[in-house]
C-alpha cells in the first residue's frame, strides 16, 4: 500500500515539474518588462517547483527511511529466526 501511495506522489510531483518545464518555457526573459499578470504567473510556477522539488526530496527521503526499516525488520525476523 505505501509502494502505491509513494508512486502516486512520485507521478504528481514529476506531472508538476512538467507542467512548470512547459510554462517556463513560454515565459518572457527576465530583462524586459512584465504586466502584473505575467509577473504573478512567474511567481505561482516558481512556487510550483520549489513544492515540486521539496516533495520529491521528501520522498527520497523517505523511501531511504523505508529501506532502513526494512533492513531493520529483516534483521530481527533472521534473529528471531536463528
Amino acid at each position: 500500500m505505501l509502494a502505491k501511495n509513494a508512486a502516486k506522489d512520485v507521478m504528481a510531483a514529476v506531472a508538476v515539474m512538467e507542467h512548470a518545464r512547459n510554462a517556463c518555457a513560454n515565459l518572457s526573459p527576465m530583462g524586459l518588462p512584465m504586466s502584473r499578470a505575467q509577473i504573478e504567473h512567474r511567481a505561482r510556477v516558481i512556487a510550483a517547483v520549489i513544492n515540486a522539488s521539496r516533495k520529491l526530496q521528501q520522498l527520497r527521503d523517505r523511501a531511504v527511511s523505508l529501506e532502513d526499516a526494512l533492513a531493520r525488520f529483516k534483521a530481527r525476523k533472521a534473529e528471531l529466526a536463528a
